[in-house]
């Protein structure tokens, strides 16, 4: 049905603001909303409390879009700056953030040395991932606040670094192909616990030294080559 009057539209009487987002995380409805203290409304008068602010709703990119539980809602943090409108004109009351409005001291530390091809996305406990397109020093970087990271540099070389422990469970099979060297270096003990048979096949040398016992205690063990030799 078409209104009587262009004015009985909402779409007729928007009005646009740009304000600072106060609260995230109290939205009732959990769909990102935001409360934001609009300049020239709510920033000149003590009479309206943070709590009293609407909650403004948030458009959502197509390729960040969100539907009965699946997708994602947006990362709007406290204190961002944005642009939107009011969809009741001047009532005020129903606010609608379109997008945010970076200001000076928003970026990123990480990104300016390499400004704007570093592209940083970083959490406020301090996780971040970096995507950097320098030109010879392209990388993809991933670190945890505690410092463990994963880097993959501009050749293809990836780096990895825990800072505490670190495990992998594998519910199927596990193939590892190394075309150079391998080394593995533990200051630690090792203990590898096979539950069905154990092979390993070497083409060239195998020597192993200790400078206490080895056990070859098992129900059969075969040592085969050219020259065997058991050095007590």
């Amino acid at each position: 049905m078409i209104p009587p009057a262009f004015v009985d539209f909402y779409g007729d009487q928007i009005r646009w603001f740009i304000g600072t987002v106060i609260n995230v995380k109290d939205d009732p409805l959990k769909l990102g909303r935001a409360q934001v203290r609009v300049f020239g409304v709510h920033d000149n008068t003590k009479e309206i409390e943070d709590a009293d602010l609407p909650w403004a709703q948030v458009v959502v990119p197509i390729t960040q879009g969100i539907h009965e539980g699946k997708g994602q809602n947006l990362g709007l943090l406290v204190g961002t700056q944005v642009f939107g409108i009011f969809l009741d004109g001047q009532n005020s009351q129903l606010p609608m953030i379109i997008g945010s409005v970076p200001k000076e001291g928003d970026t990123n530390e990480k990104a300016k040395a390499n400004y704007p091809l570093n592209k940083v996305y970083e959490t406020e406990r301090g996780h971040f991932k970096e995507y950097d397109d320098t030109e010879g020093k392209t990388r993809i970087r991933e670190q945890h606040r505690s410092g463990t990271n994963y880097e993959m540099q501009d050749d293809g070389t990836r780096r990895t670094y825990v800072v505490k422990d670190d495990s992998l469970v594998i519910g199927g099979d596990h193939f590892t192909v190394v075309v150079g060297n391998d080394e593995v270096s533990v200051t630690g003990n090792v203990k590898i616990n096979v539950t069905g048979n154990a092979l390993i096949a070497v083409k060239e040398d195998v020597k192993v030294t200790s400078n206490v016992s080895i056990d070859l205690s098992a129900p059969s063990v075969t040592v085969r080559g050219d020259t065997v030799k058991l050095n007590s």
